[in-house]
């Protein structure tokens, strides 16, 4: 699915300065997110047994092909398999008694490993300007969801790196953790999110430009660069100051490598609709 031709990140006036002045920004891990389902959907078990028992010896086959062979060496075939059998029952019994430790084990790797930057296709939310954008006061930075940045994935199966829709759900049903797709765990949410009208991109933590913190969760914050051709315009708040406008056109400014990005304002109409703006260059 390709996304809009423009995606938006909303952020308080602090944060858009930061990001703006430093051309970097914040990948988030999953635990800090807003949505305390994130990367966590509903599990019914591991699996059944029969898929538990084929995964668990596919898995020996490919870990321990020296012991498989010897075994078969030393024992007729019939007598092989039948203590293979036996084995891999007592492996599936295993597995299905950690069922919960192997799913936070996984969602503690992606917490550690990864970070997610969350954009909107949607400038003109009310809520994402009142949750994401200190109630209007703040601003959105409009990006070109074009730019090869947001395409840096390694093969036509990698599910990180490159922006991806979340999917909308009215009910997330239980699913085989063996079955559960990429989708289902990295790319899908509740319907009460939908007003986030979200894109996302994930990145492993070894590609950031910088380490600081810890924020207010105990958490590093790893920020990445950002080529500044990404950013297209900056959309100032409904209720952001003509001071603080007048700051950031002189942070924008300063930056030769942001000339070309230009300003919009969000208008909030007598009916409570937002509108965009497109302001003069200044």
């Amino acid at each position: 699915m390709t996304p809009p031709l423009e995606l938006y990140k909303y952020l308080s006036l602090d944060r858009a300065q930061q990001v703006l002045g430093s051309l970097q920004i914040r990948f988030s891990q999953v635990s800090v997110l807003n949505d305390v389902d994130e990367f966590q959907p509903p599990y019914r078990g591991m699996g059944t047994r029969e898929v538990i028992e084929e995964k668990t010896k596919q898995r020996f086959e490919e870990t321990h092909p020296a012991d498989i062979q010897r075994l078969y060496s030393v024992l007729p075939k019939d007598k092989a398999d039948e203590l293979l059998a036996e084995m891999v029952s007592e492996w599936a019994d295993t597995i299905e008694a950690n069922f919960e430790k192997n799913v936070q084990g996984l969602y503690a790797k992606l917490d550690e490993n990864f970070g997610l930057l969350s954009l909107s296709a949607n400038p003109t939310n009310a809520l994402m300007w009142a949750f994401y954008s200190d109630g209007g006061r703040g601003i959105a930075i409009e990006f070109d969801s074009q730019h090869p940045w947001f395409d840096a994935r390694r093969d036509s199966t990698d599910s990180f790196r490159h922006l991806r829709p979340v999917h909308y759900l009215a009910d997330r049903n239980p699913d085989y953790f063996f079955t559960a797709t990429d989708d289902d765990v990295l790319y899908t949410k509740l319907e009460a999110w939908q007003f986030e009208s979200e894109w996302r991109i994930i990145r492993n933590f070894n590609d950031a430009a910088v380490k600081v913190g810890p924020d207010l969760y105990g958490k590093d914050v790893l920020l990445f660069d950002i080529p500044a051709d990404t950013i297209k315009a900056i959309l100032v708040g409904y209720r952001t100051s003509e001071a603080q406008e007048i700051a950031l056109r002189n942070l924008i400014g300063n930056n030769t490598r942001l000339k070309h990005v230009f300003f919009k304002r969000i208008v909030r109409e007598s009916n409570g609709h937002l509108q965009v703006q497109v302001l003069p260059i200044i």
